[in-house]
């Protein structure tokens, strides 16, 4: 071998040892950006779950505690998937939130109120029902807080009428039923239906209806309303838009 190849021999051994360092250094800096993105994305879920959790503190549960070293734990809900039910929540715990802004307590509390009278209504209304068939009573009450022809709070519509003998909006609020105090583990649920209903977690599986009945009856007033499915033993009504009571549509198939 002469001096020439040698010397060529050297210069590609030399290249090829920059260009593996070259990707190293390149893989290091990707890996260090990932690991910097994973780290913000931890952070900023983390600021919302402490946020969510500031909701759900009850001042009455803070009386004489050092507000920022109590420790507050929030069950993540989730719907998955079950062959029987169609549905089922599942929870987990998430450790280590703290308390935060102090002004969210008062909003607290009255979420707290809510979030009861929804759990009522799913309770009274719908325990017999799978895990779908009570979600869809819950996002009925928070389709009418949302429509201009209802109270604008979920205590607001679930109690609209019960101070009449008749005329109550759901009828657990004025038949007596109130007196048998939620209990047991179909109380425990229907608080969790609630809270996964009013944080939005998944579709409105009634599409947008505000009324509904069950299958024993035929009231009077569906006929003026757009059937848009049936769940469980609940047929489910919406209001027509315009152009469906110019022609005259009122119902709707099941899908």
């Amino acid at each position: 071998m002469n001096l020439d190849e040698a010397r060529s021999q050297q210069k590609q051994v030399a290249t090829a040892f920059y260009m593996l360092a070259a990707l190293m250094l390149c893989a290091m800096a990707i890996l260090v950006m990932n690991l910097a993105s994973e780290r913000a994305r931890v952070q900023d879920e983390t600021l919302q779950w402490q946020r969510l959790a500031a909701q759900y503190l009850d001042r009455s549960t803070m009386t004489g505690v050092d507000r920022s070293a109590e420790l507050v734990r929030i069950a993540s809900i989730s719907l998955a998937a079950d062959p029987e039910q169609g549905a089922v929540l599942s929870a987990r715990s998430l450790d280590d939130l703290r308390t935060f802004d102090t002004s969210h307590f008062d909003r607290a509390a009255s979420l707290s109120s809510q979030l009861d009278c929804l759990a009522q209504a799913v309770y009274y209304e719908a325990r017999s029902e799978g895990v779908v068939g009570q979600l869809a009573v819950a996002q009925v009450v928070l389709n009418r807080v949302r429509n201009r022809n209802y109270p604008n709070t979920i205590c607001g519509v679930v109690f609209e009428g019960s101070e009449r003998t008749t005329g109550c909006q759901f009828t657990f609020t004025c038949d007596g039923s109130l007196i048998r105090t939620p209990r047991g583990s179909a109380w425990r649920r229907s608080q969790q239906v609630a809270q996964h209903a009013y944080l939005g977690f998944g579709r409105d599986v009634t599409r947008r209806a505000t009324h509904y009945h069950t299958v024993a009856v035929d009231p009077y007033w569906n006929e003026s309303l757009v059937r848009t499915r049936r769940i469980g033993t609940h047929i489910f009504y919406r209001f027509a838009t315009r152009r469906e009571r110019e022609a005259g549509i009122v119902r709707e198939r099941d899908a």
